[in-house]
């Protein structure tokens, strides 16, 4: 009878976890990070297990923690925690290791592009603005303050929230986000994606 347990147990245990932290294939894809010493981490699901696979670094399988969209990797003693938006879907990671902790943004996710610092003229009232995601929304964070970038009904252009403001991403020639165009308190600054 035992033995039929432990069966039962290991047999039920991936459907256990699968439910815990929701269908396994919501964490596969590929997250970008800034500042890492990787560009990124690749997440797969082979059969009921997941993995982890860091560039340069290796893959190893990550185990499901008790806490919802939290798994640890125990051969670097690593915790990946998996943020979602308000609709529910996967957007980026944060990666708590030796002390650190570094955040990474899934790629295919519309803001991602947006994302990274933008440098502004040396004479400008602002010296740079950094874009990134915090709760599924993008933030623009200057040495003046930071404010939360809401999407408009135009493509690219985004409202300054509390600054009465707009920020305007231009595009080069192969699509990809290369400035932006800050207009902000009677100020037109353009920035260059670093």
């Amino acid at each position: 009878m035992k033995k039929l347990f432990v069966i039962v147990l290991f047999l039920t245990f991936p459907l256990f976890v699968s439910a815990q932290n929701g269908n396994l294939l919501d964490y596969s894809g590929a997250y970008k990070f800034e500042g890492a010493p990787f560009d990124k981490i690749i997440v797969s699901v082979e059969g009921t297990t997941l993995f982890a696979e860091a560039e340069g670094v290796g893959k190893g399988e990550i185990l499901a923690s008790k806490n919802k969209d939290e798994f640890t990797e125990p051969n670097n003693n690593a915790v990946l925690v998996f943020n979602r938006d308000g609709s529910g879907q996967v957007i980026s990671m944060t990666l708590k290791v030796q002390g650190s902790e570094l955040k990474g943004v899934k790629e295919g996710d519309a803001k991602s592009e947006y994302l990274g610092k933008y440098k502004f003229a040396d004479d400008s009232a602002l010296s740079s603005m950094t874009v990134s995601l915090k709760d599924g929304e993008l933030f623009g964070e200057t040495d003046q303050g930071s404010a939360a970038l809401k999407t408009t009904a135009k493509k690219d252009l985004f409202s300054v929230v509390g600054y009465d403001g707009s920020a305007e991403f231009i595009r080069d020639s192969a699509g990809k986000v290369s400035k932006v165009i800050l207009k902000v308190q009677d100020m037109l600054l353009n920035g260059e994606k670093q």
